[in-house]
């Protein structure tokens, strides 16, 4: 079966899309000045997942090449029903990506504020939950192997979640939100409950601090798609 035009197109976006929804998740600056210790234990997670993501990364491109030379071997052959082929790469690079409602094995974690009392001369800060305690259990359920999160009902997805404070609010997807906050992952349970209890783990040092965390698995896991735009803000197409 020969190629069209509008086919070759669709099948280069959906590889590159592929590419893409390996990186599901960026982290964004919180925007503070100063860098308290509680910080800097959560910048030092961040970076080693990024170091982690960025191993990834590379092995997906790898694997991506391979694809494409099957593909043309296959085209070459006439050995491929290519309409088939590329509406089912289509499929599972949208639930890849995060574009579709998912459901799964996982776990459910609930992180609220603090009530204990603080000691004299203490940071309020330490029982609060903050933009970076967010992103830093993302990303340890994301290197347990996570494949799909949602914070309160919005799809962490790459390129365009963003986890920002906004006072005694935080802002994710544009969407503000107060404590307490659901996160939900689908993956191996087992993984995704150790990455949060584990001896430690940012989690547990959450607890340490008087943060409130609690997790509890689940045999099915509903993770709604991505709904906010896609749009690109700089690109010009």
């Amino acid at each position: 079966m020969k190629l069209t035009s509008l086919q070759k197109t669709v099948f280069a976006l959906t590889i590159l899309l592929g590419i893409l929804s390996a990186m599901q998740f960026r982290a964004v600056n919180s925007g503070y000045k100063y860098m308290s210790i509680k910080e800097m234990y959560a910048n030092s997670i961040e970076l080693e997942s990024q170091k982690a993501e960025l191993v990834q990364l590379r092995e997906k491109a790898n694997s991506l090449k391979v694809k494409i030379d099957e593909f043309d071997t296959a085209r070459t052959d006439n050995r491929i029903d290519y309409e088939s082929v590329l509406q089912l790469e289509i499929e599972n690079t949208q639930k890849a990506a995060g574009l579709t409602t998912v459901e799964g094995p996982g776990i459910v974690i609930i992180v609220t504020d603090g009530t204990r009392e603080l000691y004299e001369n203490e940071n309020p800060n330490v029982v609060i939950v903050h933009d970076l305690d967010i992103r830093a259990m993302v990303d340890d359920l994301r290197n347990a192997g996570a494949e799909a999160i949602s914070i309160n009902g919005q799809r962490v997805i790459f390129n365009k979640s963003k986890i920002q404070c906004t006072g005694p609010t935080i802002k994710i997807n544009d969407q503000v939100f107060a404590v307490p906050f659901v996160i939900k992952a689908i993956g191996d349970r087992k993984y995704l409950e150790s990455a949060i209890n584990a001896p430690g783990s940012y989690s547990e040092s959450l607890r340490k601090w008087g943060v409130f965390v609690e997790v509890n698995t689940s045999i099915n896991v509903l993770i709604p798609a991505y709904d906010g735009t896609m749009a690109n803000q700089y690109v010009i197409q």
